[in-house]
């Protein structure tokens, strides 16, 4: 089993050559076994995964753990749901969702940490904007811990986002064209800013510079034959696409998101939910609870309509969406759109660099849509 790990879809080490892989520790729960499992690469790195013997019986390991909190007999109807990426699911609907972190990291989690916070405040009386949040799965040894996972709130019947965003033009119709659009996004701008507010007084590591992978761009430029964008990528990084000057702004640095897009989001009732609060999972745990500029959440949602106004093949799209979101922010939180789009658009260019490199590397056929940002400069 421990040798398999390299094949799951979970393992973030693929590319990379292993040296060794061994179980460091195997803690018997609900008649299985869930170990911490490292791996050893031969660049001398360690990364650390957590493995359950038997997952069909995930639903007895959740009541072990959770029983005396939560209902036993509703954590036994566990069962998985078939969307693995970087990690994995377990829910029963309507009652309870599991997610299950693969890849692990010493200190607090920052998606665990969140949903404490948001839950918090929605107790306080602030808007509810996230799933309830009902604790957190957690191993801890030689004084350090590591969250295996956490246990939340399911929203049934809800739809994605992105599916919602890219409808088909009948569905859209059906709908009352444009106009629903655009009051979703006008919606999801005044979430996106109550979320902002209710992560204002959370605490977290000291802001730093933005990180733009320009050099990271122009070698994978360079290995797939599109060295006629250098010279525009280069322009960009003249123009010092940092966010560093987040002392002068309306957004200051906070906790945020971090890696926010269609994809991350419900709908339902009208409503947006807010899920994944964990940041980008190849990113160190400091890193994820980093203070950083709300204008990273913002470009990171204008971009996302961006790429559904591409997959729509509707040019209008783009404009509406974007537009109607950043008055929504603009509504809750008192600062005005000119403002928003100020302190957005560095980052909203950062943005479209990270993901040219994404796609460059993951998935080509997908190039041409931050390719088009960085040629019309957005």
């Amino acid at each position: 089993m421990i040798e398999d790990i390299s094949r799951k879809r979970w393992f973030m080490g693929k590319g990379r050559q292993i040296r060794s892989i061994e179980k460091l520790d195997s803690i018997p729960i609900g008649g299985t076994k869930v170990s911490i499992i490292q791996v050893l690469f031969e660049s001398g790195e360690r990364d650390y995964y957590c493995v359950i013997e038997d997952e069909s019986k995930i639903g007895a390991v959740l009541a072990e753990y959770f029983g005396p909190n939560f209902p036993k007999e509703t954590l036994l109807h566990a069962r998985p749901l078939n969307a693995e990426q970087s990690n994995s699911a377990f829910y029963s609907k309507g009652e309870f969702f599991f997610k299950l972190y693969r890849r692990l990291q010493v200190g607090e989690h920052p998606e665990a940490e969140i949903m404490k916070h948001l839950s918090q405040k929605a107790a306080q009386g602030l808007p509810k904007i996230a799933p309830d949040f009902y604790g957190d799965f957690s191993y801890t040894k030689d004084g350090e811990t590591r969250t295996l996972g956490i246990l939340e709130e399911h929203v049934p019947d809800a739809q994605n986002a992105w599916d919602l965003m890219v409808r088909t033009p009948n569905e859209k119709a059906q709908t009352g064209s444009q106009n629903f659009f655009a009051d979703a996004a006008f919606e999801l701008g005044r979430t996106t800013a109550q979320m902002h507010k209710a992560l204002k007084d959370l605490e977290g590591t000291p802001a730093q510079a933005e990180e733009v992978p320009f050099d990271k761009l122009i070698g994978l430029l360079k290995a797939n034959g599109k060295e006629n964008l250098i010279a525009r990528v280069e322009s960009i990084r003249s123009q010092q696409v940092r966010g560093d000057n987040a002392g002068t702004h309306a957004l200051q640095p906070q906790r945020i998101h971090g890696d926010y897009h269609l994809g991350q989001l419900l709908y339902k009732d009208g409503k947006f939910i807010v899920l994944d609060f964990e940041g980008e999972p190849t990113r160190t745990l400091e890193y994820r609870r980093r203070l950083r500029s709300p204008a990273a959440d913002i470009a990171g949602m204008l971009r996302s309509f961006a790429y559904a106004s591409a997959v729509r093949g509707d040019k209008e799209f783009e404009q509406v969406t974007a537009e109607a979101f950043l008055q929504g922010y603009s509504r809750e939180s008192g600062i005005s759109v000119a403002q928003l789009k100020e302190e957005a658009s560095p980052y909203v260019l950062g943005k479209a660099i990270y993901e040219a490199c994404y796609e460059l590397e993951f998935r080509p056929d997908w190039f041409w849509i931050p390719e088009r940002a960085l040629k019309s400069g957005l």
